[in-house]
């Protein structure tokens, strides 16, 4: 699959090479215009994905490209082992005078999610468990978890004062949960305990909690923006501070929790902004109450960049390490990239872009979710924890970028796990820079 991929990139590459346009000097686009794809991906977290994507632009009379005056982006796909997606996403700087207003509604039914515990490298993760041709092996879903998400995402952001903004919003999650269910899946497994099943077994996962729920989160944060621009920034900073409460009376459980959050992103120019050096450092801790364990791999966000804004783990944050492989109350994560763009040229009076970029990702939990261990039988301890404290978890990586107009950019990117722990390696063919 990662072959057919690949060869599907390349194929826009050549396409794109023999009808360009030696053309690039200064372009400003106009009116209505959209990128339409096949959705032909592939996630090392879900698989390989068919469907149909489309991004609609509206740029008016150009005088702020490449802003865009609105942009309404639609998804209606699947993965081959049975992950469904559907997901609307609107962005518009128009729409409520000095305020940028953003929404979501996205339903992922998520048949496989991933889940290995709790507190990073207390935990293990042993990939022979999954690997059928392993003396060790258990199920291919002995860490996995059915996961039914609706979301409903609103999000209202002040343009800039000179270099400030304030943001305001909600997050509504409808989280069902549950045991994978086998008989949707397209390959036989065994009928066994994963790691999900074992820890409502021990109550480390509470009942009230295990089957999902309905939360909504308030969202109250500030900012500073100087990037040259959103999608494709070659110069600047971003950083943001957000506040989440979520009260009981939102809840279906009655949980009643608070978050704080702050992102930190620069974009350094290195050559004629072609070459650009970028970084992101996010860190979240909770402040007050208990987080259901479904919402623990969130990240509270005013800006999707993806379908969802989880981890640390996975095509979005630690690429190459296990999906929702780090997840505590709190933790840190760290991505630097050099990003290059070595050609460019016009095709069909749209402005192409191909590029490549090296990174390195880290993350690791600053603030353990306290669990209760007197359930666990001492013959299974060894099986599921390691009796160590946590420590950084990394991963190297490179990848190629597409990018039209410098706002529809497709992803390639492969990354590298540097412990066994942590997973082996992941290919993400995907939509966006991940910051």
């Amino acid at each position: 699959m990662k072959r057919l991929v690949i060869l599907l990139i390349i194929n826009v590459f050549v396409l794109a090479a023999v009808n360009a346009q030696n053309d690039t000097a200064e372009f400003k686009k106009t009116g209505f215009t959209f990128g339409a794809l096949p959705v032909v991906a592939y996630d090392n977290d879900l698989g390989f994905q068919y469907g149909m994507l489309t991004n609609l632009y509206w740029y008016g009379d150009g005088a702020s490209f490449p802003r865009y005056n609105h942009s309404l982006y639609i998804e209606c796909s699947r993965y081959v082992a049975g992950t469904t997606l559907l997901r609307a996403y609107y962005d518009t700087h128009k729409l409520i005078p000095s305020c940028r207003t953003t929404a979501d509604i996205t339903w992922l039914n998520d048949i496989t999610c991933d889940f290995s515990g709790f507190n990073g490298r207390e935990t293990y993760y042993r990939k022979s468990f999954t690997d059928e041709d392993s003396d060790d092996y258990k199920s291919s879903i002995f860490y996995s978890h059915k996961r039914d998400m609706r979301r409903v995402m609103f999000n209202i952001r002040s343009e800039k004062t000179s270099w400030w903004y304030w943001q305001a919003g909600f997050t509504l999650f409808d989280m069902r949960i549950g045991k994978v269910n086998i008989d949707k899946l397209r390959h036989d497994v065994p009928d066994i305990e994963g790691v999900y099943d074992k820890y409502v077994e021990w109550n480390l996962i509470s009942g009230e909690e295990s089957d999902g729920g309905v939360d909504t989160y308030l969202r109250l944060g500030a900012g500073i923006d100087t990037r040259d621009n959103e999608a494709f920034p070659t110069k600047g900073i971003w950083t943001e501070i957000l506040l989440a409460s979520a009260p009981s009376f939102l809840s279906s459980d009655n949980n009643n929790w608070g978050r704080l959050t702050i992102y930190h992103r620069q974009y350094i120019n290195l050559y004629n902004r072609r070459t650009v050096l970028a970084y992101r450092l996010g860190w979240q801790h909770r402040i007050y109450g208990d987080i259901p364990f479904y919402l623990l791999p969130h990240w509270n966000t005013g800006t999707l960049v993806g379908v969802t804004s989880q981890g640390i783990g996975g095509g979005k944050t630690m690429r190459g390490v296990l999906r929702n492989r780090i997840v505590g109350d709190g933790s840190v994560m760290a991505n630097i990239e050099l990003r290059h763009i070595f050609y460019s040229f016009m095709l069909g009076r749209q402005k192409f872009s191909i590029g490549t970029n090296l990174f390195s990702d880290m993350g690791f939990v600053s603030q353990r979710h306290e669990i209760d261990m007197r359930l666990v039988p001492d013959s299974e301890y060894d099986t599921f924890f390691t009796g160590k404290d946590e420590n950084l978890h990394s991963s190297l990586g490179v990848g190629l970028k597409i990018a039209m107009n410098s706002n529809f950019v497709l992803a390639a990117d492969w990354g590298k796990a540097l412990s066994k722990n942590d997973g082996t390696s992941g290919f993400y063919v995907l939509m966006n820079y991940i910051f």
